[in-house]
This record gives C-alpha cells, sequence and structure tokens, in this order.
C-alpha cells in the first residue's frame, strides 16, 4: 500500500513497512524453550521438514557435549525413542516444534544457560555444514560455569570473566584456568567474587583468543567500552 506525502509542496510517494516476526525472516533459527524446540518458517523450508516426523541430535564423536561447538539436527522417519524427538507441526504447516528435548538441554551446558536469558537471546540461527550436509545449532561458549572458590577449579583451557557483585571486570583466555586465576589473586590488581567461564580444551590457543576477542566485542557493542581491566581487544595468557 502506498500513500502521498506532502514536502515543501512537493507530494512524494510512501510505502508502509510490513510487520514481520523473526520466524518470518529468511534465515533460519531455532528458540530453546524448556521442553522443545520452536523451529521458524525459514528453518521449515530450509530443513524441508514436511518430510519427517522425528529429529535426533548429534555432536561430534569424541567431544564432550560440554565443550561441544555444533549440534547436528537430523530429521528421519524413524520411531521415536532414546535416539529420537518428536516433531509437531502448527496447523498450516509452516513452522514445527521438537518435543521431549528438556534432557537434551541437561546434557549441553550452552544450552542450558540460555534458559535463564532473554527470549531475544534464546533464538539461535542455524548453520549448514557444508562437510556434514547437515544444518546445526551453533554452541556459543558463554561462560556457562560459576565458581566462586578457586580451589574448585581445575586446570582446563578456556576463557573466562572476573566478575563483582555482577558485574563484569575482566574477560581472558587461558591454557591453565586454575593457574590464571591464582595468578589474578595474587597480583591484587582485579577485585573479584565469581569466576565465570567456559572449557575449551579442544580448542587452539588462536581459537581461544578468537572467542576472548568476540566476548570482549559484544561488551563493547552493548555498553561502548571494554571491562574496566581490560586495555584492548584481545589479549592471551
Amino acid at each position: 500500500m502506498s500513500l502521498l506525502s506532502i514536502d515543501g509542496g512537493k507530494t512524494k510517494k510512501l510505502k508502509r513497512l510490513r510487520r514481520k516476526s523473526h520466524f518470518l525472516m529468511n534465515e533460519p533459527s531455532v528458540s530453546i524453550k524448556y521442553s522443545y524446540f520452536y523451529f521458524s518458517a525459514s528453518a521449515f523450508e530450509q530443513l524441508d521438514a514436511k518430510k519427517f516426523s522425528s529429529c535426533a541430535f548429534s555432536i561430534e564423536d569424541g567431544v564432550a557435549p560440554e565443550e561441544a561447538l555444533k549440534l547436528y539436527i537430523e530429521l528421519n522417519n524413524e520411531p521415536e525413542g532414546e535416539l529420537n524427538c518428536p516433531i509437531n507441526f502448527n496447523k498450516s504447516n509452516s513452522i514445527f516444534t521438537v518435543g521431549c528435548t528438556a534432557t537434551i538441554v541437561q546434557q549441553i551446558p550452552r544450552l542450558k544457560i540460555l534458559q535463564k536469558k532473554s527470549r531475544e537471546e534464546r533464538r539461535i540461527f542455524l548453520k549448514y555444514d557444508e562437510v556434514q550436509k547437515l544444518w546445526y545449532l551453533p554452541l556459543v561458549p558463554g561462560f556457562e560455569y560459576r565458581c566462586r572458590d578457586p580451589q574448585n577449579l581445575d586446570d582446563a583451557k578456556g576463557i573466562y570473566r572476573l566478575a563483582f557483585n555482577g558485574n563484569v571486570q575482566y574477560i581472558g583466555e587461558t591454557n591453565n584456568l586454575s593457574r590464571r586465576i591464582y595468578e589474578h589473586i595474587k597480583q591484587e590488581e582485579i577485585k573479584f567474587d565469581e569466576i565465570q567461564y567456559s572449557i575449551l580444551n579442544n580448542q587452539t590457543d588462536e581459537e581461544r583468543k578468537e572467542w576472548e576477542a568476540f566476548h570482549l566485542d559484544l561488551v563493547v557493542k552493548e555498553t561502548g567500552l571494554l571491562p574496566p581491566h581490560n586495555r584492548n581487544r584481545g589479549k592471551s595468557h
């Protein structure tokens, strides 16, 4: 529909914007609910979901669920069971949900932590793996583990945040979480009462630095500033 607007004596043609839900956008997405996954209309089309009745979820063999970076979607017509979740379609067959996913989420801390997030943050945009020929949910390391006692930390590789009264003071990456946190304590430069971290034992030093920079960029986008004790957008320790 077009309207006319008069500006300085000249009539200009206007076009009204159509309301759009993110479920109508071209990029396929999934919203994580308590006991089911809600797939968008574009995901319905991209995955050709109407042909299937069940869905299996997979991670790379040899990778622990807490360290997985991809959750693969395998639509199929096998019976529902321990390895298969049921697919349900809406009345117009334009979107679908996959039910009985609560135990799947419980196994993957990077998904579990999303349940406490806002609706927008619980939406994940799907990506396509050209090698596996499958769509997958990217499992972004999101500091899903929280600890107040450094003695409970192990020697894992990963990224971490130091927080005080809920406010992020510093973001870093390390090849030995326990050692690095005790270095911070010894240096007495940063006051913190909680360590938030993600385990990345299967990632290279360079990949950990990329995740560190990723989260620093997020903070800058949200606040306009780096955390108080970060001097640049990526630093190795």
